[in-house]
């Protein structure tokens, strides 16, 4: 098999919400995360400290990521205000989650999921027990429903 057959899930470098958004949507994200609500204005202000963007490309990005789900806006006077429709950690988790249903919708549960303890077992053992851990907890809260 050739390596990396699924390579559009490692073509981005980085980890989490780095492999999963564009260069300049992540540093668009990276304010807003950090604020409660940004106009584009803010976001522009914040962003031109490291390099000189024009207000249409940052008001065009935030207005695809709020398309995407990831952005709310809300108007406000003459101006939208952006806020962060999911933590940095739940886009991560719900884009981990995401991945790992494609992958046993793609292969199945069996191969996908005996690649992945393999490849956890290979990688890091101590993960290895706290996934048979959480294998337990969840089996305990199926049977109690």
């Amino acid at each position: 098999m050739p390596p990396k057959l699924y390579s559009k899930l490692t073509r981005r470098s980085g980890k989490g919400a780095e492999k999963l958004l564009g260069e300049l949507e992540l540093a668009i994200m990276r304010v807003v995360w950090g604020r409660k609500s940004a106009t584009v204005r803010d976001v522009l202000a914040a962003l031109n400290k490291k390099r000189a963007l024009a207000y249409t490309t940052v008001m065009t990005v935030m207005s695809r990521l709020a398309e995407k789900g990831l952005l709310i806006a809300e108007k406000q006077g003459k101006a939208h205000h952006y806020r962060a429709a999911l933590t940095r950690e739940e886009l991560e988790a719900q884009s981990a989650g995401q991945m790992v249903q494609s992958l046993l919708d793609d292969f199945g549960g069996e191969i996908a999921l005996s690649q992945f303890v393999k490849q956890l077992s290979e990688t890091d053992p101590a993960q290895l027990a706290r996934l048979a851990e959480l294998a337990r907890q969840a089996q305990k809260e199926s049977n109690e429903r």
